[in-house]
Protein backbone atom coordinates (compact mmCIF):
# COMPACT_ATOMS: atom_id res chain seq x y z
CA UNK A 1 0.00 0.00 0.00
CA UNK A 2 1.63 3.29 -1.34
CA UNK A 3 1.69 6.59 0.77
CA UNK A 4 -1.38 8.02 -1.26
CA UNK A 5 -3.51 5.21 -0.38
CA UNK A 6 -2.87 5.13 2.87
CA UNK A 7 -3.61 8.27 3.37
CA UNK A 8 -7.15 8.55 0.95
CA UNK A 9 -8.29 5.68 3.52
CA UNK A 10 -7.59 7.78 7.05
CA UNK A 11 -9.63 10.52 4.93
CA UNK A 12 -12.15 8.13 4.66
CA UNK A 13 -12.16 6.44 7.94
CA UNK A 14 -12.17 9.97 9.83
CA UNK A 15 -15.13 10.84 7.45
CA UNK A 16 -17.06 7.39 8.18
CA UNK A 17 -16.49 8.79 12.27
CA UNK A 18 -17.81 12.36 11.64
CA UNK A 19 -21.02 10.84 10.03
CA UNK A 20 -21.50 8.71 12.95
CA UNK A 21 -21.09 11.12 15.64
CA UNK A 22 -23.60 13.18 13.45
CA UNK A 23 -26.20 10.67 13.37
CA UNK A 24 -25.40 9.74 16.73
CA UNK A 25 -25.99 13.44 18.12
CA UNK A 26 -28.81 14.54 15.46
CA UNK A 27 -31.01 10.87 17.10
CA UNK A 28 -29.98 12.48 21.25
CA UNK A 29 -31.64 16.10 20.08
CA UNK A 30 -34.58 14.14 18.58
CA UNK A 31 -34.74 12.05 21.91
CA UNK A 32 -34.53 15.18 23.80
CA UNK A 33 -37.37 17.51 21.78
CA UNK A 34 -39.33 13.95 21.54
CA UNK A 35 -39.25 13.54 24.81
CA UNK A 36 -40.00 17.24 25.96
CA UNK A 37 -42.82 17.57 23.39
CA UNK A 38 -44.44 14.65 24.73
CA UNK A 39 -43.81 15.42 28.40
CA UNK A 40 -45.86 18.78 27.84
CA UNK A 41 -48.49 17.05 25.85
CA UNK A 42 -49.44 14.65 28.85
CA UNK A 43 -49.01 16.43 31.57
CA UNK A 44 -51.42 15.37 33.91
CA UNK A 45 -51.90 13.77 37.39
CA UNK A 46 -52.17 10.21 36.47
CA UNK A 47 -49.34 10.66 33.40
CA UNK A 48 -46.75 8.10 33.71
CA UNK A 49 -44.72 10.94 31.89
CA UNK A 50 -43.58 11.89 35.79
CA UNK A 51 -40.05 13.97 34.17
CA UNK A 52 -38.73 14.90 31.27
CA UNK A 53 -36.49 12.27 31.60
CA UNK A 54 -39.50 9.78 31.91
CA UNK A 55 -40.28 11.20 28.27
CA UNK A 56 -36.83 11.11 27.21
CA UNK A 57 -36.66 7.39 28.16
CA UNK A 58 -40.02 6.54 26.18
CA UNK A 59 -38.74 8.85 23.14
CA UNK A 60 -35.69 6.47 23.23
CA UNK A 61 -37.26 3.31 22.81
CA UNK A 62 -39.89 4.66 20.22
CA UNK A 63 -37.02 6.30 18.34
CA UNK A 64 -35.26 2.87 18.01
CA UNK A 65 -38.56 1.01 17.28
CA UNK A 66 -37.83 -1.27 20.56
CA UNK A 67 -41.54 -0.55 22.12
CA UNK A 68 -40.90 -2.02 25.68
CA UNK A 69 -44.51 -1.25 26.54
CA UNK A 70 -43.77 0.40 29.85
CA UNK A 71 -44.63 3.98 29.04
CA UNK A 72 -47.88 5.17 26.15
CA UNK A 73 -49.29 8.09 25.27
CA UNK A 74 -52.55 7.80 26.57
CA UNK A 75 -54.14 11.31 25.11
CA UNK A 76 -55.32 11.26 21.44
CA UNK A 77 -52.63 14.16 20.63
CA UNK A 78 -50.17 12.16 22.30
CA UNK A 79 -51.01 9.25 20.52
CA UNK A 80 -50.63 10.84 17.26
CA UNK A 81 -47.54 12.47 17.68
CA UNK A 82 -46.17 9.44 18.65
CA UNK A 83 -47.38 7.73 15.89
CA UNK A 84 -45.51 10.73 13.94
CA UNK A 85 -42.41 9.87 16.26
CA UNK A 86 -42.17 6.85 15.49
CA UNK A 87 -42.37 7.14 11.85
CA UNK A 88 -40.03 9.64 11.09
CA UNK A 89 -37.50 7.99 13.35
CA UNK A 90 -37.91 4.87 11.01
CA UNK A 91 -37.10 6.72 8.12
CA UNK A 92 -34.34 8.85 10.05
CA UNK A 93 -33.05 4.67 10.83
CA UNK A 94 -33.53 3.59 7.46
CA UNK A 95 -31.91 6.17 5.44
CA UNK A 96 -28.61 5.77 6.94
CA UNK A 97 -29.10 1.82 6.11
CA UNK A 98 -29.58 1.91 2.94
CA UNK A 99 -26.41 3.77 2.58
CA UNK A 100 -24.23 1.51 4.70
CA UNK A 101 -25.88 -1.81 3.05
CA UNK A 102 -25.39 -0.30 0.10
CA UNK A 103 -21.49 0.48 0.91
CA UNK A 104 -21.19 -2.81 2.14
CA UNK A 105 -22.23 -4.65 -0.86
CA UNK A 106 -19.51 -2.62 -3.17
CA UNK A 107 -16.43 -3.19 -0.40
CA UNK A 108 -17.24 -7.19 -0.83
CA UNK A 109 -17.86 -7.08 -4.48
CA UNK A 110 -14.31 -5.21 -4.85
CA UNK A 111 -13.20 -7.93 -2.17
CA UNK A 112 -14.51 -10.76 -4.17
CA UNK A 113 -13.14 -9.57 -7.42
CA UNK A 114 -9.07 -8.52 -5.73
CA UNK A 115 -9.66 -12.48 -4.56
CA UNK A 116 -10.44 -13.38 -8.47
CA UNK A 117 -7.70 -11.60 -9.54
CA UNK A 118 -4.88 -12.99 -7.05
CA UNK A 119 -6.51 -16.56 -8.00
CA UNK A 120 -6.05 -16.33 -11.71
CA UNK A 121 -2.46 -14.87 -11.45
CA UNK A 122 -1.56 -17.86 -8.82
CA UNK A 123 -2.97 -20.25 -11.67
CA UNK A 124 -0.47 -18.44 -14.24
CA UNK A 125 2.25 -18.98 -12.35
CA UNK A 126 4.38 -22.14 -13.54
CA UNK A 127 5.35 -25.06 -11.51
Amino acid sequence: VNEKQSHIAQKQWYQRRVRGVMLFLTWVMGTLIFGTIMFYIEESDESKFKSILHACWWAAVTMTTVGYGDLYPETPLGQSIGSVILFLSMIYIALPMTLIVSKFSSTLQAHQEQISEKRRKFKKIPN
